[in-house]
């Protein structure tokens, strides 16, 4: 029987006597990185799959099938990522707190027996929609009856005046300037209209770093709809291997899973609103320790 490269890993380490964690040591990273590698739950480079094997004794040509097929997720120097695909609200730009409440103001506006911390409560439980689904939803979930049109309307006269309080999270340009300057191409790929798009990138000047940027909601393919996902990968040329796709929603999860393509959910809020701070100094560090 074929066993994973992840279980072959844990048998070829249980043999050397070592324990996650003495292993770990030895490859200079964390034992939840050894764990995660033999439940197969991450990638493995060839390059630290060779580690493994100067490590536990063995040749390469263990954790493969002799045929020379593979049965575990392993990376190989061309399936580097070189397209990277970002969604913009709460993954780029600070904006959750903004847009919520622009939602409850504008639903008050017409309703002002509407709970305003609560309309806030429910557009932070489902961020990721298109603008016009979160007001559907969100009324839907009030009970409460309004012109959709109108509340649009209103939101885009807000959202213009005010886009100035969207702002970038912390290591957002640093991010961005490493990958440019690495060759990779940047896109963007959201729900929001492509004029308040614009207007989010020309605020806080990161228009340049990207090779295009694409609002799903007004092409017509609102995400989970993988459409504008797979037309640019199909556009690129570039192998879907080489793509991956940073979003901060379960949408933005089932739109790069129906895409076909390797993806990150994160959430910025939960890391002090400097993920990418901390990532490039990671990959800084990284280089550093390669010279």
């Amino acid at each position: 029987m074929k066993l994973p490269i992840g279980e072959k890993i844990k048998i070829a380490r249980t043999e050397a006597k070592l324990t996650q964690k003495e292993l770990a040591a030895r490859l200079q990273c964390t034992e939840v990185m050894v764990s995660r590698y033999e439940l197969g739950a991450v990638v493995v480079s060839i390059e630290k799959l060779q580690k493994i094997a100067e490590i536990v004794s063995k040749s390469i040509s263990y954790f493969f099938d002799l045929d020379g097929s593979r049965e575990a997720k392993v990376i190989k120097k061309s399936e580097i990522k070189k397209v990277f695909v970002f969604d913009l609200d709460d993954t780029l730009v600070d904006g959750r707190k903004f847009c919520g409440e622009t939602i409850a103001r504008v639903i008050t506006s017409q309703v002002p027996s509407a709970d305003f911390d609560l309309i806030c409560q429910i557009h932070d439980a489902i961020r990721g929609m298109a603008i016009e689904d979160l007001y559907i939803t969100i009324l839907k979930d009030l009970n409460i009856k309004a012109d959709i049109k109108k509340l649009l309307a209103y939101d885009r006269v807000i959202q213009q005046e005010s886009i100035y309080k969207m702002k970038l999270f912390d290591g957002v340009i640093d991010m961005l300037d490493f990958l440019k300057s690495s060759g990779k191409k940047l896109y963007i790929c959201t729900n929001r209209s492509r004029m308040l798009l614009d207007k989010v990138l020309e605020e806080n000047k990161i228009a340049l770093f990207f090779d295009d940027v694409i609002s799903c909601a007004d092409a017509g393919y609102k995400k989970p709809n993988p459409y504008c996902l797979s037309n640019l990968i199909q556009t690129t040329g570039v192998p879907i291997e080489q793509f991956i796709y940073f979003g901060d929603s379960e949408i933005d999860s089932q739109f790069a899973q129906n895409a076909g393509i390797e993806h990150i959910i994160f959430d910025q809020y939960l890391n002090n609103n400097n993920l990418f701070t901390k990532l490039v100094n990671m990959f800084l560090e990284r280089k550093r320790e390669q010279y």
